[in-house]
């Protein structure tokens, strides 16, 4: 799958996009117009829709940036063969739970918004990084079972499930009931917990 670089767009697109991540941020997506992000930008709506010619131009670009965030360093964490499959798999949970705090839960919000919209474009863009990131999180429980030593039963697809709705759930509640706390418990303590009992190997229980 071809990631979507930042770095092809303009200057002046990722400005844009910058100052929209800002809205994004504060607000959510729900009461995300042009006029708003033309105004915080200092440009006409005309000038706007020069570079992005309506909303869902824009919602792309956001997904352009949340597949940057996510699946670019998701895929590095994995490909790190000298690190065990067990701390890549804390690491990348890790990240996408870090991503929610500092992004506000971004990855639902541009899922929602993606789902509500029903535009082919966006909605093929959203199940596209879901597939990728399924994809990564399935061939490293694969590794872990390959050794002989993990029980098998679920399979790696099931498995995946559960690890990537983890940090989604996370997401939710960052969203509608925030409590550092609790975040800060999930990345210390629940994902090695998550990892060990899902992973469990044969012998250690």
């Amino acid at each position: 799958m071809a990631i979507h670089l930042a770095g092809s767009r303009s200057v002046k697109q990722q400005e844009i996009l910058d100052k929209t991540l800002e809205l994004v941020r504060k607000n959510g997506l729900a009461g995300l117009t042009t006029k708003k992000i033309a105004e915080k930008v200092g440009f006409t709506e005309a000038a706007l829709y020069r570079h992005f010619p309506t909303k869902n131009a824009l919602i792309n670009g956001l997904i352009d940036r949340l597949e940057d965030m996510l699946i670019g360093p998701i895929r590095e964490i994995a490909g790190d063969r000298e690190v065990p499959v067990e701390v890549r798999l804390e690491r990348i949970l890790s990240h996408h739970a870090k991503l929610v705090y500092e992004q506000n839960s971004l990855p639902i919000l541009l899922l929602a918004e993606a789902t509500a919209s029903g535009d082919p474009e966006l909605l093929g863009r959203m199940r596209s990084i879901l597939h990728e990131y399924l994809s990564v999180l399935e061939g490293l429980i694969r590794e872990v079972q390959t050794g002989g030593s993990v029980d098998k039963t679920p399979k790696e697809d099931c498995l995946s499930l559960v690890l990537l709705g983890a940090p989604a759930a996370l997401a939710i509640r960052h969203r509608l009931l925030p409590d550092r706390r609790l975040e800060r418990r999930f990345i210390e303590t629940l994902i090695p917990y998550l990892i060990e009992t899902l992973l469990l190997r044969k012998g250690d229980n």
